[in-house]
């Protein structure tokens, strides 16, 4: 049997919702010449062609795989298309949105999942899931790689530019960027419109509108010209020991402040509970977390395997990225200054980012999931 055809419910552009998921997936099928279609036109390529193509003479029942993702449905109507889960293709449901009431409270969520054939999901350790379930992270779209400025000259600097605060950036800036010299943290943001760049001939820009707002060329200099890029992201959660939502959501209220990570460590230190990193981070995926891979930016983040994140292909802590202990900081800070070191992990992490999570072996690893 040959590979599979694809059939990718989408949005257009329109929508407002990005849907990052489906973009490196769709191009990586495209660069091995698979077949696939969408449900609308979507993610127009610099030839001026569309890569999700609608053809009113083909119906998701003529393929073998239909896709869909929680954007697809956070951006439309809030509902699954009439008669999806009634087509005879295998069905997959992408959710890199992260969402902790829908990934967790897996006990009334279980009969829906088993509705499909696969979910491809961010994962963690301690949490027991369906086996239909299989780790997935944001990885490298095209356009990304194409945007990217690896041999900008470095300058011995971190870019420290968040667009939203999080627990667990809040705790790293304290414990680990406010430690380094000033001159170190370049913390400036580009406040491009967007939105005039919809007529844009400028390829470069117009993926920016497309994307609504993101990988913007000014983004990609200030990345590809620092040494390293705070990739800090999410909030810090527990898994209670009696696991139902309504409980999860009281005891993670006290963990959602960088002050309360702190002070609950402290309290199950002395009643002797403590397992170091009993602590999980939600949303903690980001694109500038493989924008700074792609740009030879040391990618800057928590150790991702002592926080229990599963990753399809995990990189290797101080080889490909740097990860830190937010309990033990110094041992980051230490390394954020040898110049010679960082340079040598931001060019052996885009070499590795390239290899496992560009769309070709995205592609390749959504195959050999089904």
């Amino acid at each position: 049997m040959g590979t599979p055809s694809i059939y990718f419910y989408v949005l257009p552009v329109e929508n407002g919702g990005y849907q990052h998921n489906l973009i490196s997936l769709a191009q990586g099928l495209e660069q091995m010449g698979e077949r696939f279609a969408g449900s609308t036109n979507y993610w127009k390529k610099a030839s001026g062609d569309y890569l999700f193509l609608h053809d009113d003479r083909q119906s998701p029942q003529d393929f073998d795989v239909v896709v869909i993702s929680e954007q697809y449905i956070t951006y439309g109507n809030g509902q699954f298309p009439d008669g999806f889960f009634d087509l005879p293709g295998k069905k997959v449901y992408i959710h890199t949105g992260d969402g902790l009431k829908h990934q967790y409270n897996l006990g009334k969520l279980r009969s829906f999942y088993a509705r499909f054939d696969l979910v491809l999901i961010h994962m963690y350790k301690g949490i027991h899931y369906p086996d239909n379930f299989k780790p997935w992270a944001f990885g490298i779209s095209q356009h990304i790689l194409d945007l990217s400025r690896p041999d900008l000259p470095k300058e011995n600097k971190i870019c420290l530019n968040y667009r939203n605060s999080h627990s667990v950036r809040r705790l790293a800036s304290k414990r680990i960027f406010a430690q380094l010299p000033d001159e170190m943290i370049d913390d400036t943001r580009e406040m491009e419109d967007w939105r005039v760049w919809k007529d844009s001939k400028n390829y470069n820009r117009f993926c920016t509108y497309q994307s609504a707002g993101r990988h913007s060329p000014g983004y990609n200099y200030r990345i590809g010209s620092s040494l390293g890029t705070a990739c800090f992201g999410g909030v810090f959660f527990i898994k209670p020991w009696i696991w139902n939502w309504p409980f999860f959501k009281v005891a993670n209220y006290f963990v959602q402040s960088a002050a309360s990570v702190g002070r609950m460590q402290a309290v199950v230190t002395k009643l002797g509970m403590a397992k170091l990193h009993s602590y999980r981070i939600f949303q903690w995926d980001s694109w500038r977390f493989w924008e700074a891979f792609t740009n030879k930016s040391v990618a800057i983040h928590v150790d991702l395997k002592e926080y229990g994140i599963i990753l399809p292909e995990t990189p290797i802590n101080m080889k490909h990225y740097l990860g830190a202990d937010l309990m033990t900081p110094e041992v980051a800070i230490k390394m954020i200054k040898d110049k010679a070191l960082m340079r040598s992990i931001g060019e052996a992490g885009r070499e590795w980012a390239i290899q496992h999570y560009a769309p070709v072996p995205q592609a390749k690893r959504f195959l050999d999931n089904l």
